[in-house]
């Protein structure tokens, strides 16, 4: 019986290293049949003695093992280096026959080509941190009319106006907002930011054609455009607190839906000392992060709803800046927070 159970093993081990193995099947069986010969001492093979050195095992899958009365006897030290030769071989089969015919999906009748078939999708790239934001584009306003930009032009407004600094003049944070669309332009931009500031584009000739499309406008209608869209994202950021006044409010309106935030400078009732509050509602899980002059203050939910944040003590006439960080999203928002003891 156990003769019988050998019998199929090594039947089945012919055959398979005969399906694996193709043409070379044989000559790689005498090899695996000549090693267990001299494990078992019964016979003692010789072979020529090669530069195994010199070979590189994948430079061909077929390299011949002459074995010959004349060669010399093979030494133990040597075996291993057959072993190696045979498992490279071995592997290339393997990896050539499953290039041949990669395996698939139980559900799969026939072999798919993913990147023909889905050729726009990016998979380093599901989400465009560019999208999350974008949707205040279309709130982006100069007075009742809607200011035409590209998502693109938008985008990178939007990244300037975050890291501008605040303590500018708004004429320079202006131009150092859109300098980067308008490279070696500084005094045209210059120009047209102080008509920004002073509304002079209200009636001028620049807005009178109706510009429906920023890529279709002149070199000077984009750069004022831009200033426009500048003012307004850097308006929307920004929130100004007057002590003890009413709250100040802010809306932004992402992929995920609006994000709502209410800003508070005040002095608590049985406390000495000010603070900054600031509450939001939020669409989905999200962070905020309110820091400034050396102190920091944060706060976390893992779901939509209500967030809030204070930070006591908070310096008066000063600024402080507020991240807001979907937990599942690499881009945040800042947003700029000033506390004014007095209404002006």
């Amino acid at each position: 019986m156990n003769n019988e159970t050998n019998k199929q093993v090594e039947t089945f081990e012919d055959n398979f290293f005969d399906w694996l193995l193709g043409p070379n099947s044989k000559e790689v069986s005498n090899v695996g049949k000549n090693q267990n010969k001299i494990e078992n001492g019964n016979k003692e093979v010789r072979v020529e003695q090669l530069e195994w050195e010199e070979l590189d095992p994948l430079d061909s899958e077929e390299i011949d093992y002459p074995y010959d009365h004349e060669s010399q006897p093979l030494t133990s030290g040597e075996v291993p280096t057959v072993y190696n030769r045979f498992e490279t071989v071995l592997q290339k089969r393997l990896k050539a026959k499953i290039e041949a015919k990669p395996p698939r999906f139980p559900w799969e009748n026939n072999l798919v080509n993913y990147d023909a078939e889905y050729p726009d999708v990016e998979l380093n790239n599901w989400f465009s941190p560019i999208n999350l934001w974008a949707s205040q584009m279309k709130n982006i306003k100069w007075g009742k009319l809607s200011i035409p930009l590209t998502e693109n032009v938008f985008a990178q407004l939007l990244q300037s106006c975050q890291e501008v600094p605040s303590d500018l003049l708004p004429g320079s944070r202006l131009v150092r907002a859109v300098n980067s669309l308008f490279p070696n332009q500084s005094q045209s931009l210059n120009d047209l930011a102080g008509l920004v500031l002073v509304g002079g584009t209200r009636d001028g000739e620049l807005m009178s054609n109706g510009i429906t499309s920023y890529n279709t406008a002149t070199p000077k209608q984009q750069m004022l455009l831009s200033l426009l869209a500048a003012q307004e994202i850097i308006s929307s950021l920004s929130l100004t607190c007057h002590l003890n006044q009413s709250v100040t409010k802010r809306q932004w309106q992402t992929a995920l839906g609006w994000v709502s935030i209410e800003a508070e400078y005040y002095i608590p009732q049985n406390h000495s000392s000010t603070c900054l509050k600031v509450k939001g509602q939020l669409p989905e899980a999200a962070s905020f992060q309110l820091q400034g002059r050396g102190v920091e203050a944060t706060a976390q939910r893992l779901d939509a709803g209500t967030l809030c944040v204070e930070l006591f003590d908070p310096q008066p006439e000063q600024t402080y800046q507020l991240i807001i960080k979907f937990l599942n999203w690499e881009q945040s928002l800042k947003f700029v927070v000033r506390l004014q003891e007095f209404r002006a």
